[in-house]
């Protein structure tokens, strides 16, 4: 596979839609895939940290508005992070690419919707989007937002097309390997405090962690033990030096390899929302937290209310009192402590990374699958199914069908007694149908694979399960036509057994129940 990243990192926009993308390229490319990344050179950009783990970056120039990096991000600015137009970025990307279209184009870009992924729609095999805010359209066949919200499995009903694959949730987090090897080994917790870990974003432009470690410095606080991280482009790395130095207690960590160990050590953490969110949770470690923009204050307000995290506010809001009082009453209440630590334990376990990784690659076979008949809310996914390209393309009828014929003939379909309508499912994901349909002592059947999970050797599973489910009502031959140059389909009948033969040129396929078969019916 080849899999090319469209993401930048900025001392405005912070470093975790790269460390995130660089968490799931490492993942791919443990798979053979190759990787690349296409970044703009921003002010306090990563592309020398990615560079560094082996995989390639094609810089995008720099842009030429002085103030695009320097504003902090405290409002729905979004747009400004890109620092050029989106169609100048779309042909600048464009140009990158080249002449081989990856298998999939993975965007994470606040300031990138659908405008930006139609113009790329012929440069790439397939788009995958990983968002967080979801307050635009998309035009891809997958979408990640790996963040908890109270409406979280349909906010992007309305921003993505039918057929876009979700992975919605802190399931799908892409956490680094190492925080998947250091929940192994957690220490129990009781709920007292000895060890604070403190990481406020990789760049913050307000400096929180310089106020933080000036709380943390009180005679009341000192006897408490600091690990502090911050990224390499912070701009306050020599004031933060400072003040690690002038404590005995406090341990300064610049963009560290190893977070997981270093969190691990912790009782209390004290940070923002984005990944690290997930990675304290997926180590059971409770945290109050600050709210650094206003994407983050609907999820962190969602976490708060289940009492999930312990949330201070925004920045607006949060001074040195502040924050001491609420490291304060943390202390003297272990109980709030371990409420929260039993609440998050099992909310994110890690495995994300792989999970993501298996979906773009599809291997899916270790997932849940399920067959399901397919109701009145799924017309519109199977009128786009059923006008997709490479569908029309191996159909007996080639013509795209009108959605107002189609109607008519799902709606015609749900009640027919003779026909079966199935959607497979792969974690809770619609990933292709089968149909059947019965005239006399034999069941025609048909298939499809939605776009972005073809050429990944499911077909054979996908038309298994829905065989057997049909076959747990039903008794009678199956029969499939397919078309002389459809080789891909063909293969597929005939490794699930069926017998081949030739009629007006087309191959016919069918199978019969048999005895043993009947008996697991």
């Amino acid at each position: 596979m080849r899999v090319v990243f469209r993401v930048d990192a900025s001392t405005k926009m912070g470093s975790g839609h790269v460390m995130r993308c660089l968490t799931l390229a490492e993942a791919l490319r443990e798979t053979g895939a190759s990787v690349f990344f296409i970044s703009r050179s921003h002010e306090g950009n990563l592309n020398h940290l990615v560079s560094k783990k082996g995989i390639q970056v094609l810089e995008l120039p720099k842009p030429t508005r002085v103030d695009i990096n320097k504003e902090s991000t405290n409002g729905d600015d979004y747009k400004d992070w890109l620092g050029v137009t989106e169609e100048q970025d779309a042909q600048e990307t464009i140009d990158a690419i080249g002449v081989e279209k990856p298998d999939w184009l993975i965007v994470d870009h606040y300031s990138l919707g659908e405008k930006w992924e139609k113009e790329l729609r012929f440069f790439a095999k397939n788009i995958f989007v990983i968002d967080d805010i979801a307050n635009r359209r998309h035009d891809c066949e997958m979408l990640l937002d790996q963040n908890w919200f109270e409406n979280m499995d349909i906010r992007y009903d309305e921003l993505v097309p039918k057929g876009c694959t979700k992975l919605l949730g802190p399931k799908y987090a892409l956490l680094r390997q190492e925080f998947t090897e250091a929940r192994k080994t957690l220490k129990p917790r009781n709920g007292t405090v000895k060890r604070v870990f403190i990481f406020i974003g990789g760049s913050d432009l307000n400096n929180l962690t310089g106020m933080t470690l000036r709380v943390l410095m009180d005679p009341e606080l000192a006897h408490l033990k600091v690990d502090v991280v911050i990224g390499g482009n912070n701009p306050h790395q020599d004031e933060i030096l400072k003040l690690a130095k002038a404590c005995d207690n406090i341990n300064l960590h610049i963009q560290v390899n190893n977070m997981a160990s270093i969190m691990a050590k912790a009782d209390l953490a004290i940070g923002a929302g984005g990944v690290n969110t997930w990675e304290r949770m997926c180590l059971g470690i409770p945290s109050i937290v600050i709210s650094l923009s206003d994407n983050q204050k609907v999820q962190l307000s969602d976490l708060n209310s289940k009492k999930m995290i312990h949330l201070i506010g925004g920045i607006n809001k949060t001074n040195k009192n502040i924050i001491k009082e609420n490291i304060i009453k943390l202390l003297n209440n272990p109980s709030l402590i371990m409420n929260q630590t039993n609440r998050i334990k099992n909310i994110v376990k890690g495995a994300g990374r792989n999970i993501v990784k298996d979906f773009l690659i599809g291997n899916l076979s270790n997932f849940q699958w399920k067959v399901i008949k397919a109701t009145q809310n799924d017309l519109k996914l199977y009128w786009v199914w059923a006008n997709d390209n490479k569908v029309r393309e191996n159909a007996l009828i080639k013509e795209a069908i009108p959605f107002d014929e189609h109607v008519i003939w799902f709606e015609k379909k749900l009640v027919d007694n003779k026909c079966s309508l199935f959607l497979i499912f792969v974690e809770n994901c619609p990933i292709g149908q089968v149909r059947f349909e019965i005239k006399k002592d034999i069941a025609r059947i048909d298939y499809s694979i939605a776009k972005q999970f073809r050429g990944r050797r499911m077909a054979k599973r996908l038309m298994s399960e829905a065989i057997n489910k049909f076959w747990e009502n039903n008794s009678i031959k199956i029969l499939g036509e397919v078309l002389p140059e459809n080789l891909s389909s063909a293969n597929t009948f005939k490794s699930l057994g069926f017998d081949l033969k030739y009629v007006n040129g087309n191959m016919i396929f069918t199978k019969e129940l048999n005895e043993v078969e009947k008996a697991y019916a």
